[in-house]
């Protein structure tokens, strides 16, 4: 115990005046004369045990009250537990990722946590608070409470230790006390690093959902595509086994598409499958009903209509115009080019090249193939007739394809499909025997296949493998009737199909996405990616007859939206957060010497009010003294 006027206590040494007083009180008694002297000794001494007993009583009582009001004037007072503890520099760290979408006691997390910190927060003392997207500095209570009341979520979240530098750089010119309070869910993906080790006080204060079952929709991908039709499926995850059936809609902005529901069962994923009619999608949206978290219970998508694959041909001294015919407009661009007067500009933006019975590849074309295949562009090869293919051999064996071996003079029946390859695939309604099968004069052999088409002698007439579709023997007409057979038009229709590009269907906000749009664009102008209620102008470049559009500046909201040049709509775009956040797995940490737990916010803030404060102790010795004095009248009034 400590006073605030100690030179008060002197005055204690005034308690000698009572006690002098008590101590050197004289009576003078009269003389009385009785008969009976035995009986008046006898009474005589009752009474001086009596009045002597009182006198000390109120002695007592009335020194006792003197000492405790010199002792209320003197101010006493516990000290406090943490004196610098209001006065210390704090940074709140508030979790305002997607998880917190979880209900929990008082409902939303997030909410809950906003309207406790809101309550607690101290009027006169400024706070610094950092959230996933932003951050406060030095803020009032009120000036605190406003940012608070429009914050919302995340769409992508930061782990711990990034978050501790970010603390850390708020708190560096502070020479107080520090504290860094972290309210959040502790979720697994914070990768909470519980060896900390710094000056910093650390106050974790968890949130606790009351439910951990969970559905989201994971992603979603194009199984098949046709002219006017989309096969794509859905892929959705659960937190926990869940027995019942979920509704799957897929919409167009407000126009349902197609509906089904998919089971878990004792499965924690499902797939549903869709087969839409639409040349393009603007505004998809896939939809589930789930009470969990809300934010992904939609995957936002678009599909643009496909731009026309750029196939080149490039052929010796023959013929190629069937491919023209085969390969066509609007989901093909086909040009034929003599080797010798080859575009390498064009080749080298081609989406499919064909190889139509070229005597030899240079090396120029060898480097300009091998690039187009680093890139995933099928390549086609018709070899020719009586020929020495050495040099295709050694340019396969760069690709790790499959090679020519020797030649057949030999006439051979093309008679064995593969039906469930994909190239063939569909184009039966079911297994043919029947069939006037095409032939060859000549063949090469080919080594290590994948055959798709083969001969009675079942060697390899169209192979595929490593990306590259190779045919054994060429297809002119003195060597083939292949030409004049139905398997062409599927097989090189197909083949086509398998150069058109998939468009994204969507992207990760957060991202550092760079994505090619093929449109020109001035210098001096710039493309938007524009919704309803955003625009945003990206990082951007010309290529050419392409702009490439780089995201990774910008924090863009899930939704769809569309780039806008010139005022008009060019591509539609859309964009959706990570779902890392929809695993409700939690690492709700444990109190250590550098680490302080707390059950709630409120408690967080009445312990530090507690902590900082003195316990005042003058009024309890004021009523002491006011019950002393009390005790005293009572003695006088009373004790006889």
């Amino acid at each position: 115990m400590e006073f605030k006027q100690p030179e008060l206590l002197y005055a204690l040494f005034l308690l000698i005046i009572p006690l002098a007083v008590h101590l050197f009180q004289l009576r003078r008694f009269q003389k009385e004369d009785f008969t009976n002297v035995k009986f008046l000794k006898k009474v005589i001494r009752q009474t001086r045990k009596s009045s002597r007993l009182k006198k000390w009583l109120v002695l007592t009582t009335r020194m006792l009250m003197l000492a405790f009001l010199i002792l209320a004037f003197a101010q006493p007072y516990f000290p406090a537990e943490d004196p610098e503890a209001a006065s210390s520099e704090k940074v709140v760290f508030l979790d305002n990722s997607y998880s917190m979408q979880a209900v929990g006691q008082n409902g939303e997390l997030l909410a809950a946590a906003i309207q406790d910190l809101i309550k607690s927060l101290p009027e006169n003392e400024e706070i610094s608070l950092i959230t996933h997207n932003d951050e406060f500095r030095n803020l009032s209570a009120q000036e605190l409470t406003a940012e608070l009341q429009n914050l919302g979520f995340a769409e992508n979240p930061l782990n711990f230790n990034t978050l501790k530098l970010k603390a850390n750089q708020l708190l560096k010119a502070s020479t107080k006390e520090k504290d860094f309070i972290f309210i959040s869910d502790f979720q697994q993906i914070l990768n909470l690093d519980r060896s900390i080790n710094s000056p910093t006080n650390y106050h974790f204060i968890p949130l606790v959902p009351e439910n951990t079952q969970n559905i989201s929709i994971d992603s979603m991908f194009i199984s098949n595509r046709e002219a006017n039709e989309i096969n794509f499926q859905v892929l959705l995850s659960s937190s926990s086994a869940y027995s019942e059936s979920i509704s799957v809609s897929v919409y167009n902005g407000e126009d349902l598409l197609a509906k089904t529901a998919v089971s878990f069962q004792e499965n924690e994923s499902a797939q549903a499958g869709f087969k839409i009619n639409a040349e393009e999608i603007e505004d998809g949206m896939i939809k589930i009903e789930d009470a969990a978290l809300e934010y992904d219970n939609t995957l936002f998508f678009s599909f643009n209509k496909p731009n026309p694959a750029q196939v080149v041909v490039i052929t010796g001294n023959i013929d190629a115009t069937f491919l023209n015919r085969i390969l066509t407009p609007p989901e093909f661009k086909t040009e034929i080019f003599e080797i010798d007067q080859l575009d390498f500009n064009k080749l080298n933006t081609a989406d499919l090249v064909i190889l139509n019975e070229l005597e030899s590849v240079s090396g120029a074309l060898k480097t300009n193939l091998a690039n187009l295949h680093s890139k995933a562009v099928p390549l086609v090869i018709i070899p020719p007739g009586n020929s020495d293919l050495n040099s295709y051999n050694k340019f396969l064996t760069q690709l790790n394809a499959p090679l020519y071996s020797g030649l057949k003079n030999k006439e051979t029946l093309i008679t064995e499909l593969a039906f469930d390859h994909p190239l063939l695939a569909g184009v039966f309604n079911e297994k043919v025997e029947n069939f006037d099968y095409p032939k060859v004069q000549t063949y090469y052999e080919i080594q290590n296949v994948n055959n798709v088409i083969s001969f009675e002698n079942n060697s390899g007439f169209l192979a595929e493998g490593s990306g590259v579709f190779l045919f054994s023997a060429p297809l002119n007409n003195e060597n083939s009737n292949f030409r004049n057979s139905p398997l062409i038009v599927p097989v090189f229709y197909n083949v086509g199909l398998s150069a058109l590009k998939s468009p994204d269907l969507y992207y990760e906000t957060g991202k550092d996405i760079e994505i090619k749009i093929p449109l020109q664009t001035q210098q001096d102008e710039v493309v938007h990616i524009v919704s309803k209620t955003e625009d945003f102008i990206p990082q951007q470049r010309s290529l050419g007859d392409n702009v490439e559009i780089n995201t990774n500046s910008l924090k863009i909201p899930s939704g769809n939206y569309f780039l806008e040049y010139r005022g008009e709509k060019q591509t539609y775009l859309s964009f959706n957060s990570t779902r890392s956040e929809s695993e409700l797995e939690y690492n709700i940490p444990e109190e250590t010497e550098n680490i302080k737990i707390h059950q709630n916010i409120g408690a967080y803030f009445n312990e530090l009010k507690v902590a900082s404060q003195s316990h005042e102790l003058w009024k309890s010795f004021v009523i002491f003294a006011l019950l002393f004095l009390i005790v005293e009248m009572l003695l006088l009034r009373f004790l006889k």
